[in-house]
């Protein structure tokens, strides 16, 4: 796949979890540098699922990413970023560059 499809298929995946604000109506604008966790806050059940959608849409193995590591139970934890950037970064490389 083309970098620059690779990017654009990444940001269409993520879109598709970019909801309208109940206050504004509007979309969260995404970004690669966006942490989906912390800025797009996204839930953990749609988080699981997204990651699951990526890792068959990019051949990535869904067992190579902790997921309690971008989400964790206790959300008062610290967490790593998942960014677009990652996912991006990831689907290129054709494995998880995460922690």
């Amino acid at each position: 796949m083309v970098t620059e499809n690779i990017e654009k298929a990444v940001f269409e995946l993520v879109e598709s979890y970019n909801g309208r604000s109940f206050v504004t109506f509007k979309r969260y604008k995404l970004q690669l540098d966006t942490d989906l966790n912390e800025d797009f806050r996204i839930d953990p059940e749609d988080a699981y699922e997204l990651l699951e959608r990526y890792a068959k849409n990019f051949s990535i193995k869904l067992g190579t990413i902790t997921f309690i590591d971008y989400f964790p139970e206790d959300f008062k934890k610290s967490h790593d970023p998942l960014t677009i950037r990652l996912l991006v970064e990831s689907a290129w490389a054709g494995r998880w560059l995460g922690q």
